[in-house]
């Protein structure tokens, strides 16, 4: 046991002192001499094949540190990520035994072939991604890694039907540009990613795949749920209470006076409710709350003019009889039948307990209770179908 340990660290420090005597030995003459060796007839616009009919063999992955944002109104996600890219150089390889164990070295990035790549789905213009340190370090087995990092922003086509209770899915598209399929092939790593979200979002799914035959490149898509509780809050629930207040204008007397009043500040209460949403989305068609929101406020405008009716009938025609209430017509008949009738029929006409006269004044506390009850029923079943719609699952 003891021979194989002092073995173990005598080999351990051979390892060492060959590695420590091998960086001693480098100058800057043995890069210098070797990068020129390198590139004495190099041509960075010819494709890294000896046989430029075998193509270049690109493996790429996506790491994500941070989902960023996602705006409704310009339909666009930004994250903060970065690639990894890695491809092999036949025209940069080596024997570092023969370079004074030099295992990589640097070169400019205008000196050596690299790969053209940019998001396929930008929000703003195409553009190639540029290497900000201008250098490649390479190894002696030709293998160069590139990771470029950054906010990429890209825009992504919105389903907001179901808003606030919706679930969008975005793709980050990489596309390797300027060379056919047949050139350039990107082999992308499948992963499952991992990604915090935000105060508004939350990632449900995230992976990366490749793209289909035929085109090069990786796509990095997200599946997002939106976090209800704020709009909900804020939105949805003062909603609900100012369609309930708003049936309480048909249990206000009509004689207060208040009726009207009431009505037109319910109905300018929802005009700002629909203009904050709509300015915060984007002009999509079918999206339910905002929808919901135009039938209240159908709802509302609809409740003003009975109000307003109701209140001219009763300051103007209070005293007037109903034309169409039976009780009236009755009574009519039998204050006729007095007159025409003996004395015995007068007297028992006389006698007899009188029908109610129905007025329009007189019949409104009728009237708020129908109004109040038909409403209610309306406002229930449009608000439970319309819900039903923003919460059902696809």
């Amino acid at each position: 046991m003891r021979h194989r340990v002092d073995l173990f660290l005598w080999s351990f420090l051979t390892f060492l002192l060959k590695e420590c005597l091998g960086k001693e030995n480098v100058t800057a003459e043995n890069i210098t001499s070797l990068r020129k060796s390198l590139l004495r007839n190099y041509d960075p616009y010819i494709r890294p094949r000896k046989n430029q009919a075998d193509p270049v063999i690109i493996k790429a992955s996506f790491y994500v540190h941070r989902f960023n944002d996602l705006n409704e109104k310009e339909e666009t996600v930004t994250l903060l990520g970065s690639l990894r890219i890695l491809w092999n150089d036949e025209f940069l390889v080596w024997n570092k035994e023969q370079y004074s164990n030099i295992s990589s070295i640097e070169f400019k990035t205008n000196d050596i072939w690299w790969p053209t790549i940019a998001l396929g789905n930008p929000v703003g213009d195409f553009e190639t991604f540029q290497n900000p340190y201008k250098i490649f370090r390479v190894s002696s087995s030709g293998d160069i890694e590139w990771y470029p990092a950054g906010l990429y922003s890209v825009v992504c086509e919105l389903n907001l039907k179901k808003y606030p209770f919706d679930t969008q899915t975005c793709d980050f598209i990489f596309s390797i540009l300027g060379y056919p399929y047949d050139d350039v092939i990107i082999n992308a790593e499948p992963s499952v990613l991992e990604v915090r979200g935000t105060t508004e979002w939350k990632v449900e799914a995230g992976r990366v795949y490749g793209m289909p035959y035929g085109k090069t490149g990786l796509t990095a898509s997200f599946t997002l749920q939106r976090k209800p509780y704020f709009v909900v809050l804020t939105v949805l629930l003062p909603l609900c209470l100012l369609s309930v207040m708003n049936l309480f204008v048909f249990l206000i007397p009509v004689e207060s006076g208040e009726k009207i009043s009431f009505a037109i500040t319910t109905f300018l209460a929802y005009s700002i409710y629909l203009s904050a949403i709509g300015s915060s989305l984007p002009a999509k068609d079918n999206v339910y709350m905002v929808v919901y929101i135009e039938i209240l406020m159908v709802l509302s405008v609809i409740m003003m003019v009975l109000v307003i009716v109701q209140t001219r009938l009763f300051f103007y025609y209070g005293e007037h009889q109903i034309p169409c209430f039976v009780g009236n017509a009755v009574s009519d008949k039998n204050i006729e039948g007095s007159h025409l009738g003996d004395s015995k029929n007068t007297l028992s006409v006389e006698t007899s307990k009188p029908l109610k006269t129905r007025t329009w004044a007189n019949s409104m506390v009728i009237i708020d209770k129908v109004l109040f009850i038909f409403f209610s029923c309306i406002l229930g079943s449009v608000s439970i179908y319309y819900f039903d719609l923003m919460m059902a699952k696809s």
